[in-house]
């Protein structure tokens, strides 16, 4: 099986590709991917999961992010909300021709495009502000459209909002076996998190022995495949004490966990928050 790279095309009589999808199933990549471009998403409302490279987290209202070339990476819409939608506006780098953003003018631009390679975050106030420019995009003509994204990537670099994901891994080779390994395993913590999980299963998923697996899956993620399965977990845990009115042990067993104690230890480590403490913090947020 060849690497699951998205093949993306400019919209015609445009430099760049930009879409709105208002449900997960329009969306054809519905499984973990990548693609030489750089991707811009933003979810409107709604929450779910975040798998990015070797970054694993859960948003609660919506989310905007900006990720560079070949950083493998989930879809991110849900509907968990009636007025949730995805916009993903997708380029290269030299959208704009040869050496561009080598202008004195570009220079911040050209700082975002770099932090982009490691993949960012941006908080909530950056989110409202920008993502006005972003739905004119869609609608503009194209010279305009060309004018509000390079208006709409300055706003992104004058935010002091914003979180640098993947800090120690670099993104996948394409042209080797790694991606389809990769992907097999995050496919089998996908759908098996809440079940035993153990080394030689991984290993045997993907050819290789226990120690080639590790030493594979440290040298792309940066964390041993525990670390990654904890924290997979923990974003379901996450994801349960925000939506469901429940126990923290029934949180912990149906997030994979087989001991509480094990869970809570897990859950303040990744998190930096004991469970209980997390979930009052929350309650009294939506609230107010």
């Amino acid at each position: 099986m060849r690497p699951l790279i998205e093949k993306i095309s400019p919209d015609v009589g445009s430099s760049f590709h930009i879409q709105k999808y208002v449900t997960k199933h329009e969306c054809i990549m519905n499984y973990w991917h990548h693609h030489p471009e750089y991707e811009l998403v933003y979810v409107h409302k709604g929450r779910g999961d975040l798998c990015i490279g070797n970054y694993l987290s859960h948003f609660q209202d919506g989310v905007l992010l900006f990720i560079g070339p070949n950083i493998p990476h989930h879809p991110f819409l849900t509907s968990a909300h009636d007025d949730n939608f995805e916009v993903v506006l997708q380029l290269k780098e030299d959208f704009m021709g040869e050496g561009f953003f080598e202008k004195p003018e570009m220079g911040q631009i050209k700082q975002l495009f770099e932090r982009a390679k490691q993949g960012i975050i941006f908080g909530k106030k950056t989110k409202e502000k920008s993502v006005k420019k972003l739905l004119k995009i869609l609608e503009a003509p194209p010279f305009k459209r060309l004018v509000l994204l390079l208006d709409f990537l300055n706003d992104l670099t004058e935010s002091s909002q914003y979180q640098i994901i993947n800090t120690n891994a670099a993104a996948l080779a394409i042209g080797t076996g790694d991606f389809n390994r990769m992907k097999h395993v995050y496919e089998l913590v996908a759908e098996h998190y809440m079940d035993d999980i153990n080394l030689q299963e991984v290993a045997d998923l993907t050819n290789l022995t226990i120690p080639s697996f590790c030493r594979l899956f440290k040298r792309l993620t940066s964390k041993t495949f525990t670390k990654f399965l904890n924290e997979y977990r923990v974003t379901k845990a996450l994801q349960l004490l925000n939506t469901e009115d429940c126990s923290i042990s029934s949180v912990a067993f149906d997030s994979g966990f087989k001991s509480l104690s094990y869970f809570n230890r897990q859950f303040k480590e990744i998190t930096g928050h004991k469970p209980s403490h997390y979930k009052k913090a929350y309650k009294q947020l939506i609230v107010n």
